[in-house]
């Protein structure tokens, strides 16, 4: 992905260069056609010593020659000034494909940092990491973070969370968002007192992992947000107990900072 974005830019680079040098080169010719019509319009002015009837038609041609004299001047004017917008139109896409390139690199970095430090996680399908839209996401499974029913993160997860923060703490650029996410059963009796609805199990849930990447991780807390899902965006059934273990989740997405 890393490389076709890259291409992408680099052909959007290539066709606004091609541009501006097509108006350059329109700026050229016309100030070529500007010296031949002052060229003639020093023919012109030396004839006009001749007859009062060739000067008659001498004044008509230097009235004729002033005119488009003036239009090509003016036409220059406007050439120059449309070359000036078409050079700070290019400056701009070179200076956004180039923080284009430094968003992609990154992002990429970090996600070899992740697969390098989670290694083990990643191969017991305990995380699973996704590039979507510019953004990269990390999906914990409940079970690695938390204990059926529980808002406290196990060690096992305070363990995979101290991987993760070891692999973001050098991306000041990236904000993270932490979402928690439960399946669609009703709050049991034992835990209803604290959490009324799902709603506040997943949002007590996100708030957990911020805090302690921001505790414990030492990520900037500037960097951080938790968002409550309830079990509004399933990614499975629950109709089956495969299916809501799938969707008791925590998702982590790392955005660029703009």
């Amino acid at each position: 992905m890393g490389f076709v974005g890259c291409l992408l830019l680099s052909l959007f680079g290539c066709v606004t260069q091609t541009k501006y040098s097509q108006l350059e080169g329109t700026l050229s010719e016309r100030q070529q056609e500007l010296q031949r019509e002052n060229e003639k319009l020093k023919n012109v002015e030396l004839r006009m010593n001749y007859t009062e009837e060739s000067r008659d038609k001498c004044f008509d041609r230097l009235s004729d020659f002033q005119a488009r004299y003036k239009k090509v001047i003016n036409e220059n004017i406007q050439l120059a000034r449309d070359m000036e917008d078409m050079k700070l139109d290019l400056e701009e896409s070179e200076s956004t494909i180039v923080e284009q390139s430094r968003v992609i690199w990154e992002l990429n970095k970090t996600k070899e940092r992740i697969e390098t430090n989670m290694k083990r996680q990643i191969e017991a399908q305990e995380i699973k990491i996704e590039e979507i839209e510019g953004k990269l996401k990390v999906t914990f499974v409940d079970k690695i973070l938390f204990d059926l029913g529980s808002v406290k993160i196990n060690r096992r997860g305070q363990k995979a969370l101290l991987k993760l923060a070891n692999s973001l703490r050098q991306d000041r650029h990236q904000n993270i968002t932490v979402e928690g996410h439960t399946d669609d059963l009703p709050i049991g009796d034992s835990l209803r007192g604290r959490f009324p609805t799902n709603w506040e199990l997943s949002s007590a849930r996100a708030i957990e992992v911020v805090r302690f990447l921001h505790e414990t991780g030492q990520l900037e807390p500037e960097r951080l947000s938790a968002v409550a899902n309830s079990f509004y965006r399933p990614i499975a059934s629950n109709d089956t107990a495969k299916g809501r273990r799938q969707n008791r989740r925590i998702e982590i997405l790392l955005v660029p900072a703009r």
